[in-house]
Parts: C-alpha cells; sequence; structure tokens
C-alpha cells in the first residue's frame, strides 16, 4: 500500500505530541516533516518538542522552525501561561535533549512549499496548531493552493468556543491566518471544538500503551496520566483534540462530515476569532470546508490505541 505523505503543522502540547506519534505509527501515512509555530506554548518549546520527539523514537526526518508570532502582531500574541500543557508543553515529562538532529535550514513555509512541489500535488498538511505557517506559505507561494492534496484541521467550532463564547484557541491565536488557509481553495477538514470535546481518553488507555513496554507507549500514557491529574485538579479532562483531527484523515468512520461554507471573522469585540459555518445555508455560498460534526468516541479511542501499539513506521 503506497502511504500517504503528510507534514505536520504544530506548537507541540500534550495532545499534539500524541498526534504526531499516532501519525508516525500509522501505517497508511509516511510523516516527511514536522514543522512549529508559536501556540499552546512558547515556539522555543514547540520546535524543541519536535525534535527531542522525533530523536527520542528512533527517527530522522526534517524538522523545522516556523513563526514566532501571529501574522498581525499588533492584535493576538499568543503566550499561554497556565499549566494546560505544562511550562514546555509536554506536561511534567522530560525527554533527553536531541544530541544528534538539528532543525532544518529552512523556515517552515519554506520546507512546506518545497515539498509539495517535490510530491506533484500529493502532499496533505495535518495543522493542529495556528495556521500562521500556512497563511505565509500561501502568500509566498501563490501556486502552492494546486499543489496541495488536502488539509485536515484542528480549530475552530461550529458552536461556541474555549477561549472566548465564539472562538476556538487555534483560530482565535491568529484568525488572520486562518482566514487566508480556509479562503484558499484547498480541499480541507474541519475538526473543532463540536467532536474533539467528546474525544476523552480513560485510565484503561494508558494502562494498554505502557504495559506494551514501547517508547511510543511510554510517551503516549505519560502525557495521559499527566492530563489525568490536570482534570483531577480541576483543568481540562483528557481531550485528544489534535489526535482526534489526525484520526479524520485515516480513520473517517469514526466521524461524521457535513459539507459547509466556513469563514472566519476577523473583527468584532465579541466575534473575533470565530469561524462561521454555514450549517443552515443562509449565505447561499458554496461549501468550501468538510465539517466534524459527530464522533464515535469508543471507536475513535480503540483506534488511537492500537494505532500507537502498532509502533512506529520506520522507511
Amino acid at each position: 500500500m503506497k502511504k500517504r505523505p503528510f507534514i505536520i503543522d504544530c506548537d507541540t502540547g500534550t495532545d499534539d505530541a500524541i498526534a504526531i506519534i499516532a501519525a508516525l505509527c500509522s501505517p497508511q501515512v509516511e510523516v516527511k516533516a514536522i514543522t512549529s509555530v508559536n501556540g499552546n506554548v512558547n515556539h522555543g518549546y514547540t520546535s524543541r518538542n519536535n525534535l527531542d520527539l522525533v530523536e527520542y523514537l528512533g527517527l530522522d526526518l526534517p524538522v523545522a522552525k516556523g513563526a514566532v508570532q501571529p501574522m498581525m502582531s499588533g492584535f493576538v500574541q499568543v503566550e499561554t501561561t497556565d499549566l494546560t500543557h505544562g511550562r514546555t508543553g509536554m506536561g511534567d515529562l522530560e525527554l533527553p535533549r536531541a544530541s544528534r538532529s538539528r532543525f532544518d535550514s529552512r523556515i517552515a513555509s519554506q520546507l512546506i512549499y518545497d515539498m509539495a512541489v517535490e510530491l506533484e500535488g500529493e502532499l496533505e498538511l495535518l495543522v493542529i496548531g495556528p495556521m500562521t505557517n500556512i497563511a505565509i506559505a500561501l502568500l509566498q507561494y501563490p501556486d502552492l493552493p494546486g499543489l496541495v492534496k488536502h488539509i485536515w484541521f484542528m480549530g475552530g467550532a461550529a458552536r461556541g468556543g474555549n477561549v472566548t463564547p465564539t472562538a476556538e484557541f487555534n483560530i482565535w491565536a491568529d484568525p488572520e491566518a486562518a482566514q487566508v488557509v480556509i479562503r484558499s481553495g484547498i480541499p480541507m477538514t474541519m475538526v473543532g471544538l463540536d467532536v474533539t470535546e467528546k474525544a476523552i481518553m480513560v485510565e484503561e488507555d494508558a494502562r494498554k500503551l505502557r504495559i506494551a513496554g514501547t517508547r511510543e507507549g511510554e510517551v503516549v500514557a505519560l502525557l495521559l496520566e499527566y492530563m489525568f491529574r490536570r482534570r483531577d485538579a480541576g483543568g481540562e479532562n483528557a481531550l485528544m483534540h489534535d489526535a482526534l483531527a489526525f484520526a479524520a484523515a485515516v480513520c473517517p468512520e469514526c466521524l461524521t462530515f457535513e459539507e459547509n461554507f466556513v469563514d472566519v471573522e476577523c473583527r468584532g469585540q465579541y466575534t473575533y476569532g470565530h469561524t462561521f459555518v454555514d450549517r443552515r445555508k443562509k449565505t447561499g455560498k458554496a461549501p468550501n470546508v468538510s465539517v466534524a460534526l459527530g464522533l464515535d468516541t469508543t471507536a475513535f479511542r480503540k483506534w488511537l490505541v492500537d494505532t500507537v501499539l502498532n509502533g512506529v513506521q520506520r522507511g
């Protein structure tokens, strides 16, 4: 079976790391590169987390640094201070510092474009942080939309938000970038809070992963255990926001989707960063995004555990 080439663009916190490991373990996918963006934690941590994780799992693939602030820096400076993802983004897990691996010499937007050209329209993007890098690449290279097969992104919501009453974090962090990406014409799937807030892992999942005795299983188990402690202290549950976006690409039977016209609000005192999803078809505009709206949580949990137990795919 020919593997599908992916680039993962992320702001690596706890659930981003789990999504990356799931992609690296998936037999359907070849991760061609990982690019980082400022988001869950400062970019200096997100980029380092990617490099350390790749080397710890014994892989050799390009890891590139990306945007350190939103495109419209006068609006939102993304710098989280709570302990949702821990100080460095990896909960309380400390991976060995990468000693052999080095960051790719290209910035994220250049690497994305180069690989899109090389792969002649077959490249897919898993975007699980603010969309700044993708928007920059689109603005730099007008031919990029014709070179990307599909974008799978975690962000937004048909209803509600988690940073404001109307905005989800990844979109709120850089709405102007999200608007550029969503208006690009690239086929894309949105996996937002409507479904990710149902993607809850439980202690039994961590136990299965830990007893497997693999590095990838151990890392995911440790991250989940941090999330359970966070939950018990009154914080967010063990939500797999980002891994669910990857599941949309390789386990679509876990979710249900609806084709809708989607846009991003970049103004408004109360609606900045809101993803407008025209479910009632009031605008008369053609659908441009496949929006995930339903989830089989049991099937998703089984898929994620089984995928990680499958082990990292080494070419």
